[in-house]
Order: structure tokens, then C-alpha cells, then sequence
């Protein structure tokens, strides 16, 4: 196997570590709201589902900027992987009119350069 390969399977197996322990404290805290418990290979199950339902959009995603031709991943890719799940779409939408909102209210208003100053007639 080439070291690169290792490299890739590593990475995939850390971030399926990263998920498993999330979805771990997520049932900590739903199993103490609901006083239920979850088993350790539903936790698992759950893990193994989230991990490969992860790959399906991340290959969605491409699939989208791709037929588009464009070779960056656009807001739109997403809104798109979204359009099945009305829940999610909407969720989606909503984060990304707070990124809008809070991109428009941290942008300062730019200062008049001499040139375009001296185009409109000032004078310096």
C-alpha cells in the first residue's frame, strides 16, 4: 500500500473518531433528557450511517460544482444537496442568511481613493 493511501485511510479514520465521539456526547445528553439509554453498537451503527451518509454528499457536492463546470464547491451545491429534506434546506438557508447578514455588517465602507476623487471633481 503506498504512502499515500495510508496517509488518506488514516485521515478517514480519524475522522470517523471525530464522529463516533460526537454522536457519543449527543447521546449522553439526549439518554439524560429522555433517561433512555443507547447501546454501544447503536452508537456504532448510528457512527458507521453518519460516516457513509458524510461520503454521499461530500461526492453529491462535487457531482454539483462539476455539471456546473466550476471546480470550487458553491452555497448553491449545498442548497442543492439540501433540496430533498425540507428540515435541512431550511436549516441551511437560515445559516446562510446569518453568514450574509453578518458578512454585510462587518464590511466598512470603503474611503475615497485620490484618483476618484480628483475624477468627481475634488480638489486636493
Amino acid at each position: 500500500m503506498a504512502n499515500a493511501d495510508l496517509d488518506q485511510l488514516e485521515k478517514e479514520q480519524q475522522l470517523k473518531a471525530g464522529m463516533y465521539f460526537t454522536m457519543k456526547q449527543i447521546s449522553r445528553e439526549v439518554q439524560e433528557e429522555m433517561e433512555v439509554s443507547i447501546s454501544p453498537q447503536v452508537l456504532a451503527t448510528l457512527s458507521e450511517s453518519l460516516a457513509q451518509q458524510v461520503q454521499c454528499y461530500a461526492v453529491d457536492l462535487e457531482n454539483f460544482a462539476k455539471h456546473a463546470k466550476r471546480t470550487n464547491i458553491s452555497v448553491e451545491d449545498v442548497r442543492l444537496l439540501g433540496r430533498r429534506n425540507p428540515g435541512l434546506l431550511q436549516h441551511l438557508n437560515s445559516l446562510i442568511e446569518e453568514q450574509a447578514a453578518q458578512k454585510e455588517t462587518t464590511k466598512k465602507p470603503r474611503a475615497k481613493s485620490k484618483a476618484a476623487s480628483k475624477c468627481q471633481g475634488g480638489n486636493d
